[in-house]
């Protein structure tokens, strides 16, 4: 085994780390989303996200792997991040740096590795985003392509430049046109309630419906709606734009107005897949401020009673049957959208029971700072209050305010309840 010599810019790299303020903190669903999603679009049983600190590589998030952390000197991660492409290991086992690795000769059997480095706010490379697997395998170029992809989008998250950028721009906007920061306060509110503005009436007849959507304390990027694509279907949907500011509500209101108004051309809007795949083309991260969002949208056939449905990397839809006291979470694997060109996207169905209750929501629902809190938790939830009296989604608000300890959330509230007869 071979140990990866320290870069000689250490100091620098370990401080650029730190100013992350990531190590040690607790798993968020941005990342465990991406390292899931690596795993099945790679089929491979093992990807993570490292931060390489002084003496140990820890996993931000990880899929396949037991073990928080390990020692950085069998780390392959401590190779990687000393190139600026990625590391490509066919076959560990032949390599002469890895192959009598701890991690290659016992759990868990590595043979395969690609380690995109990862930089930090200062760019010095402070970690890894990659995929392993337990047999050789090689990487064509349009896998690597595409493995690039993932670590930019890892390298994007990691940075978090979104919301730094939107206050800046704020603050920018506020000293060109002197503003007061009464009057800046004014026209946020202002651009607030006109995005409250586009949400939908509520339906009250044989589909009825009910929403909550709570802007967080900075405009969000959160917006959901629904509208009928003829007499016998109903098309809904619930988008999150990365970030917060007027950037992401700008983002937001574009693509909600494009769901709406159906201006995609040559789209069939009651299929699922196609308006993600006309989205995802519409709207590429580098052509709109480094946006990307994350999109649920499904179609209804009230003849049928089937929901076709595609997900852009956002949480599953939760259906709620209080007839069988059983819940149900629809979710496709797939990617955000706007983030990497050339995207598939898939539909799939479900039959939906009488009486039944769909949810959409974004993940300011349920991620509020607790681990004991999940997607789990939000439908056992939902499923307490199927069968009781009284406004539902303001009965969940206010348990989940209590949850957290407080009446602020930190991101966006956006929930919407679709029921069926």
């Amino acid at each position: 085994m071979i140990t990866a010599p320290i870069p000689h810019d250490e100091a620098e790299r370990l401080a650029d780390l730190r100013a992350l303020r990531l190590l040690d903190t607790p798993p968020e669903e941005r990342f465990d989303r991406l390292v899931e999603l690596a795993s099945a679009v790679f089929q491979v049983p093992i990807s993570y996200v490292a931060l390489v600190d002084s003496d140990r590589q820890w996993f931000k998030a990880k899929c396949g792997l037991v073990a928080d952390q390990t020692g950085r000197d069998v780390s392959f991660c401590g190779h990687a991040i000393l190139q600026d492409q990625p590391l490509v290991v066919p076959d560990a086992s032949a390599d002469e740096r890895f192959r009598d690795n701890p991690l290659v000769v016992d759990e868990p059997g590595v043979r395969f590795y690609a380690g995109c480095p990862l930089r930090g706010p200062s760019g010095f490379k402070v970690g890894t985003f990659c995929i392993a697997d337990t047999q050789p395998r090689e990487l064509d170029d349009a896998e690597l392509r595409r493995f690039r992809q993932f670590g930019e989008i890892a390298e994007h998250e990691l940075q978090m430049a979104d919301l730094i950028e939107v206050q800046h721009e704020l603050l920018r906007t506020k000293s060109e046109l002197s503003l007061t920061q009464h009057r800046l306060q004014n026209e946020l509110s202002e651009a607030d309630r006109y995005v409250q503005s586009l949400l939908p009436a509520r339906l009250d007849g044989a589909i009825r419906t009910d929403w909550c959507f709570i802007s967080s304390s900075e405009l969000g990027g959160d917006l959901l709606g629904y509208n009928w694509l003829d007499d016998k279907r109903l098309a809904f949907y619930v988008l999150d734009v990365s970030g917060h500011g007027v950037g992401a509500s700008l983002h937001s209101v574009t693509v909600y107005t494009v769901l709406r108004r159906q201006t995609l051309p040559n789209v069939q809007f009651d299929e699922p897949s196609q308006v993600l795949e006309a989205l995802n083309q519409a709207f590429p991260m580098d052509e709109h401020s480094e946006k990307f969002f994350t999109l649920w949208y499904g179609v209804y056939d009230t003849t049928t009673r089937t929901l076709r449905y595609a997900s852009g990397g956002h949480p599953p839809a939760i259906v709620v049957d209080p007839n069988s006291g059983r819940s149900v979470q629809l979710s496709v694997a797939s990617f955000m959208v706007g983030a990497i060109p050339d995207v598939t996207y898939e539909t799939d169905t479900y039959e939906m029971p009488p009486g039944a209750r769909i949810y959409l929501f974004s993940d300011g629902v349920f991620d509020i700072g607790r681990d004991d809190f999940t997607l789990d938790s939000l439908a056992n939830m939902l499923l307490e209050f199927s069968t009781g009296s009284g406004p539902r989604l303001s009965q969940v608000r206010e348990q989940i305010q209590q949850l957290q300890g407080s009446a602020e959330f930190g991101d966006d509230f956006s929930m919407l309840e679709i029921e069926f007869p």
